[in-house]
């Protein structure tokens, strides 16, 4: 026999079957206020506010505002709606273009209403339109006009089929005490999507590749993600979550509700705010970032990041400690962890390692400074060019200081000695260095003052956990314009 909790489940879940049937494509609740035309109190002054960031359009040319009463824009009543008052005209509402390849039978829905006295067909009505493909408008088969005296009606058009639909609604309301409304505009399909089925992750395409779990104060948290698979993957099939003590997935957020697709052999850096990730470190992708409206949340000293298809199958995950940092750093602030290898599972800790490497401390959107992916078998140490004059005359200005390591993990010291062994500038100290990259000398000393011409002596020194140590001298010239 079932008990009350069971009771109230089944209800509930008929309920939430009933009141929400099909899979929905578009839809617009007018939640945002103040979108829209309205006049002025001197008559003849017409306001606007129509964001850029505002997915449909609205054209008021026709109509005439000659008061601060009269307008056609979004109100927060119930919760939200379009309406238009007195604005002795027909305004045109717009929605994007609207795909629906995926789907096999399209509905469109609306409400439209009217409040007041005002009875004349030609001065008060909603008129609602759709256009598939580019071809013509049609109007809606039900209430696709309503007008005078209606009420409220919902308006509605079903069985489309086509590779994209527009919605326009036309509306007017010369009445200086009557409205007409426009709400709850939805796009859905009574079938679910036709997704194809090589546009969706499976184990292995998509891996866990970066991850800041303790930001700068004015920073967000951010996950990488890296597609290693040969397809363009739907990013609205895909999420990311956290486990809560007992290692169930808590905190499930959606990457996308829009089938944006993530191509092969890039990256993707997740985050609530892209611009406070650029605040801190650059990236040579501004593209490759993706923002959520709310991150799982990821705890500064330990916790979980969990990639997940819209089947709940785990596609990769990671569990990070403060201990994954290199045991040599002083602060983890504002430092990711980053993945080492493809090839090892992002289970094992020794995967990881702090992501510092000179002023960057993180690369988002980018190749991992620490990857090791294509590790060389031996060290290099090159200087380029040997001889360069740093006087702003744009040659050779500065000296490259070039590296490859034969593993990830070292410690670095770069150190500047003249020629007479003394040492000038210590350009890097006890800092985690990438398995290849780049630190650059501009001839100035550690006090700020320009270096006079000379020989100099570059000395790094890497020292490994695993008690390894290697150093490496090299000498270059400083020279200037011979007058």
């Amino acid at each position: 026999m079932w008990g009350l909790n069971s009771v109230f489940l089944f209800l509930l879940l008929n309920f939430l079957t009933i009141n929400n049937p099909g899979t929905t494509i578009w839809e617009e609740e007018f939640n945002t206020p103040g979108i829209g035309f309205w006049g002025d109190s001197d008559g003849i002054t017409i306001h606007s506010h129509l964001p850029p960031t505002t997915e449909w359009q609205l054209d008021a040319e026709a109509c005439s505002f000659t008061s601060e009463k009269d307008y056609v824009k979004t109100v927060g009543t119930s919760g939200g709606r379009l309406e238009a008052l007195d604005c002795d005209g027909e305004a045109v509402w717009q929605s994007p273009w609207i795909s629906i390849a995926s789907y096999t039978a399209v509905n469109c829905e609306l409400i439209a209403k009217e409040t007041g006295s005002g009875n004349n067909p030609e001065r008060k009505y909603v008129e609602a339109f759709y256009q598939l493909d580019q071809g013509e408008k049609k109007l809606f088969e039900n209430n696709g006009l309503s007008q005078g005296n209606w009420g409220e009606s919902v308006v509605s058009q079903s069985q489309l089929q086509g590779d994209s639909i527009r919605l326009i609604i036309h509306l007017n309301s010369s009445y200086a005490s009557d409205k007409v409304i426009v709400d709850a505009i939805r796009v859905w399909s009574d079938e679910p999507e036709k997704v194809d089925p090589n546009q969706l992750a499976e184990t292995g395409d998509l891996l866990i590749n970066e991850v800041l779990s303790n930001p700068f104060d004015e920073g967000v948290d951010f996950v990488e993600l890296y597609n290693q698979s040969s397809k363009e993957i739907r990013l609205d099939h895909l999420f990311i979550a956290n486990r809560d003590d007992q290692q169930n997935l808590k905190t499930i957020v959606q990457l996308s509700s829009e089938p944006i697709l993530f191509p092969p052999n890039t990256y993707l850096a997740v985050s609530e705010n892209q611009e406070q990730v650029l605040n801190f470190y650059s990236t040579t992708c501004v593209s490759c970032f993706l923002d959520v409206t709310k991150m799982p949340a990821l705890n500064n000293s330990s916790g979980e990041v969990v990639l997940l298809n819209d089947s709940m199958q785990v596609l990769d995950e990671m569990h990070y400690t403060e201990k994954m940092h290199h045991p040599l750093l002083i602060e983890e602030e504002g430092i990711s962890l980053e993945r080492i290898s493809f090839e090892e599972s992002a289970l094992e800790p020794s995967n990881w390692t702090s992501g510092k490497n000179g002023h960057q401390l993180a690369s988002p959107g980018f190749e991992n400074a620490m990857s090791a992916n294509s590790p060389v078998k031996t060290t290099t140490f090159q200087l380029e060019p040997k001889a360069f004059s740093p006087n702003e005359d744009g040659y050779n200005d500065l000296l490259q200081i070039n590296y490859q390591l034969d593993k990830v993990g070292y410690l670095a010291n770069l150190r500047i000695f003249d020629s007479n062994g003394l040492p000038i500038n210590h350009l890097v100290r006890n800092e985690p260095a990438a398995i290849q990259g780049q630190w650059i000398w501009d001839g100035k000393q550690a006090n700020g003052s320009r270096s006079p011409i000379g020989l100099y002596i570059v000395l790094l020194e890497l020292h490994h956990p695993d008690g390894s140590a290697k150093q490496f001298k090299k000498v270059c010239t400083l020279t200037d314009r011979i007058y």
